[in-house]
């Protein structure tokens, strides 16, 4: 329900900023990376809220959001190298293979990023920040162990 919510509210934030920047439209590429943005900032404030955070933790929650953030805005960025069109078959390899290395360094900082914030979880968190976890990251499982691991 709250996703909808927020859904909506985004969609109609988008709406009005569109309206309001006249004729200039913006490309698919801008498109794709504004609602990437969206998309993970709801995953981002919907685990916050589900986590009940104290006010000592939430200090700790910055710079988790910032490389969760950060990592999804290069991920849609090295998708979109990997799929434009002016690319031989063996240079799209090559921008998929850069996209996976990049991945995993993301998914290292992120875990850096988290540990701790996750040491300061009490254990019903903990379990909610590895299932939440989980939907912020391609790389699911990776991200799932590493937090298991500091378990």
């Amino acid at each position: 329900m709250k996703r909808i919510l927020l859904g909506t509210l985004a969609a109609a934030v988008l709406t009005g900023s569109a309206a309001a920047q006249g004729d200039q439209q913006p490309t698919h590429a801008e498109q794709v990376q504004h609602w990437a943005e969206v998309g993970i900032d709801t995953q981002l404030k919907t685990m916050k809220t589900n986590l009940h955070l104290s006010a000592d933790q939430e200090t700790l929650w910055g710079p988790f959001e910032a490389a969760v953030k950060d990592g999804a805005k290069a991920r849609v960025i090295a998708l979109q190298k990997e799929q434009s069109d002016n690319l031989s078959p063996m240079d799209r390899n090559l921008a998929k293979a850069d996209r996976i290395a990049q991945g995993q360094a993301t998914i290292e900082t992120m875990v850096d990023a988290a540990k701790p914030l996750y040491t300061s979880l009490d254990e019903t968190q903990k379990h909610k920040f590895i299932t939440l976890g989980r939907m912020l990251v391609p790389e699911r499982g990776q991200f799932a162990k590493a937090m298991r691991r500091l378990h």
